[in-house]
């Protein structure tokens, strides 16, 4: 199959699981941030004076725009799957919460000009192929004001457990490259939308986690496609099974 017709096919499943997924959000998944998002959230926070604009990149069911919203900031959250927004919104109804909005769009079709102080991009990167990674870092750039503050977490390369997905997939005739992990994709994929909704927790998390495409890039060359896109990298940190990095826009 040709790669970019590929790229194409398994993004819309990512969407659709997403969609099937959730009625799940705010009942058995996302009642909690982990610790060290929390914590990163926090230093994400302090790097502000005042009241600002922050765009949740890839929101999801809202997780955590509550924290966001409730340290005086004016969100909005942004995803391509419609049906995690509708929880976003049933969880925080508009006459309650006036400063904090949501639309459908995607991190690719993000077309922002100099208008958030701070933007977060919270467990959602691994859904991107490698090929999108600096056009979405770029996105951010140009969304930011100058100055503006990036948190992003990366799911980043596991050479010995990549390696393997990458060379079963090999093997199965996908255009794959190395750090893609989708040797059990359609099966698993396959699987949770025969389950409902509340049923999905009943898999595996290993199960649950091959339901969609990820990809692994190697931290070198996230460092670089950063220095690529103009965001000066501040901070790292390692948890919850992610790199956590705070950067900013360059003046």
């Amino acid at each position: 199959m040709e790669r970019a017709k590929w790229l194409k096919k398994v993004r819309a499943q990512t969407e659709a699981l997403y969609d099937h997924g959730a009625p799940a959000f705010w009942v058995k998944w996302g009642l909690s941030p982990d610790q060290m998002h929390r914590e990163f959230i926090e230093k994400f926070l302090r790097r502000f004076d005042g009241p600002s604009d922050i765009l949740d990149a890839a929101c999801g069911a809202g997780l955590y725009d509550g924290m966001l919203y409730e340290a005086g900031h004016r969100v909005f959250g942004i995803d391509q799957s419609g049906g995690v927004l509708a929880r976003a919104q049933e969880h925080y109804p508009q006459e309650h919460f006036p400063g904090l909005r949501y639309a459908k769009i995607g991190l690719q079709e993000m077309d922002f000009q100099t208008v958030y102080d701070g933007i977060i991009c919270m467990d959602a990167m691994e859904h991107i192929c490698t090929e999108e990674w600096p056009v979405i870092l770029a996105n951010f750039h140009k969304a930011l004001r100058p100055g503006g503050v990036l948190y992003v977490t990366v799911d980043a390369q596991k050479l010995d457990e990549d390696g393997k997905a990458y060379e079963r997939a090999k093997l199965m005739g996908l255009p794959v490259v190395f750090g893609e992990v989708v040797d059990e994709l359609e099966a698993a994929y396959a699987e949770a939308m025969a389950l409902e909704a509340l049923e999905l927790n009943t898999l595996s998390y290993e199960r649950l986690d091959h339901t969609v495409y990820h990809f692994h890039p190697p931290m070198e060359q996230v460092r670089l496609w950063y220095d690529q896109a103009g965001l000066a990298i501040e901070e790292e940190g390692t948890g919850d099974d992610y790199v956590h990095v705070l950067a900013r826009k360059s003046s």
